[in-house]
């Protein structure tokens, strides 16, 4: 089911004709700073194959296979997973919406909804009645109460550098659009792109309260966190121009896994939670809630994250305040300790293995 977003996706871009810099090369999940990594992506392997899947989904890569793909640093070993691929999310999106124009749909943009509920929603300038009220909002989710309780944003952030040389990929890899990861709890990732730039992102965070974001340019710090990391994984880059960064707010549920119900006494259809990997689920996403209204019996609506009673009462609500703020700064340091004295080859074993003994429980404590 998950699998086949990619190729869900790329039907659609090509009957449709959009052009969104689409590749299906995989996405490769690297041990790539120290070697607790290797052991921590070889358990997540083994967890894979126990649910049932196999090398065709997911395959250990030695670290001379890994350099076959992507030339890092200090490699371990990683893990490569076909069934991914990248695109440009805002060529993607601009995409759609032309293509839903014309078959007729309205498009109504900077219409603040200001209050909704069962049956309608409020906008500064008039009001809107519909059987069905889908609010996909995901990490702006504060901003409609009561779906804040359900739904924490966080952000993550993002830079590019600036168009790299042929001869720089050459030693980098990444030649066939793959995706990659460094398994850290920092939640890094990045991408090639097909003008040539490496983009590079790492978890960001939460403010008190949940208050969204809107600023999004990049402070120095942020700028230079996002180097450094990427400057460990491909040294030859670490002087390299960043010519541009930004993020966004994303919605976190508190069971860290997406929902997707529809309750049909409210008329009110909903899907989130995706934790940043929203791209492609809320693919699935839409298609799942598109056959719950429609009553359709299909696959899609006999998955484990969709809920069928209860409606958002059935989902988890975060803790209030201050306790969800203390959590996750705590947690988040508990991570940037962890990498931090990993990271360092001088680190005492005992020092490591406290290191990563707290933050698994802390990661542990939340879910």
């Amino acid at each position: 089911m998950l699998h086949s977003i990619p190729d869900e996706v790329r039907i659609v871009l090509e009957r449709e004709g959009i052009d969104c810099d689409y590749r299906k090369g995989g996405a490769l999940y690297c041990a790539a700073r120290y070697p607790e990594q290797e052991a921590s992506l070889r358990q997540y392997l083994d967890k894979l194959y126990r649910q049932g899947l196999n090398e065709n989904d997911y395959r250990w890569l030695s670290p001379e296979q890994l350099a076959q793909q992507i030339r890092i640093a200090k490699p371990y070993g990683g893990i490569y997973a076909p069934h991914v691929a990248t695109l440009h999310p805002a060529k993607l999106v601009r995409g759609l919406a032309r293509t839903v124009e014309r078959m007729g749909v309205k498009i109504y943009e900077n219409s603040a909804v200001t209050q909704w509920q069962s049956g309608s929603l409020r906008t500064a300038k008039a009001s809107v009645r519909s059987r069905w009220v889908v609010p996909a909002v995901e990490g702006y989710a504060a901003s409609l109460p009561p779906l804040g309780r359900y739904q924490l944003p966080v952000q993550s952030l993002i830079v590019a550098t600036e168009p790299l040389s042929a001869a720089t990929w050459d030693e980098i890899g990444l030649s066939h659009g793959q995706a990659f990861s460094e398994s850290s709890r920092q939640v890094t990732y990045g991408q090639r792109t097909a003008d040539n730039r490496l983009i590079f992102g790492a978890r960001g965070g939460y403010q008190f309260a949940g208050r969204l974001r809107h600023d999004f340019d990049l402070t120095t710090s942020e700028i230079e966190l996002r180097r450094y990391l990427f400057g460990e994984l491909f040294p030859q880059l670490k002087n390299i121009q960043i010519t541009h960064g930004w993020g966004g707010n994303l919605g976190m549920s508190r069971r860290f896994k997406p929902h997707m119900f529809c309750d049909r006494a409210n008329g009110i259809a909903l899907s989130g939670g995706y934790g940043g990997e929203g791209v492609g689920a809320s693919n699935l996403g839409g298609r799942t809630l598109a056959d719950l209204i429609l009553e359709r019996d299909t696959d899609l609506i006999r998955q484990p994250w969709v809920i069928h009673q209860g409606g958002l009462q059935a989902l988890r609500a975060w803790e209030p305040e201050p306790c969800r703020w203390l959590g996750y700064n705590a947690i988040i340091r508990s991570f940037v300790h962890e990498d931090q004295t990993l990271a360092n080859p001088a680190t005492a074993p005992w020092r490591r293995k406290l290191a990563s003994g707290v933050a698994g429980f802390m990661e542990g404590f939340m879910q």
